[in-house]
């Protein structure tokens, strides 16, 4: 089960959407002169029980059934699957992934080796 947590991870890390890993380069050479502005690089979301899960054209994935301060476990058509906060982003419906719905179907058999959901 372990294995399968890693395996997600990393398929959903890579799957990020890219605005996670950009930087907000300023146009001059100077710093930003208050917190506020150097705070705008984070896309922090706050996942909560019972949030929907919508891939990156819109569609429904799953649930959040559980969340921690790194994961969630989301309740979806293959079973729960925990997958990393950081692969979260705020889309036009709620929370995102960036994935399609077949594509977050076929990274959840993959990391069970081809078996159904349990």
């Amino acid at each position: 089960m372990k294995q399968l947590k890693f395996i997600l991870a990393a398929t959903f890390i890579a799957a990020a959407p890219y605005a996670i890993h950009a930087q907000n380069v300023p146009q001059t050479s100077q710093a930003p002169t208050d917190s506020a502005a150097a705070d705008t690089t984070s896309h922090a979301v706050t996942p909560n029980i019972g949030d929907n899960i919508y891939d990156k054209i819109g569609e429904q994935v799953g649930t959040i059934s559980e969340e921690n301060d790194k994961n969630v476990v989301v309740t979806t058509t293959q079973g729960k699957v925990t997958i990393p906060i950081a692969s979260l982003a705020p889309g036009e419906k709620g929370l995102m992934i960036n994935m399609t719905k077949d594509e977050f179907h076929a990274a959840i058999q993959a990391a069970r080796g081809g078996q159904a959901a349990r």
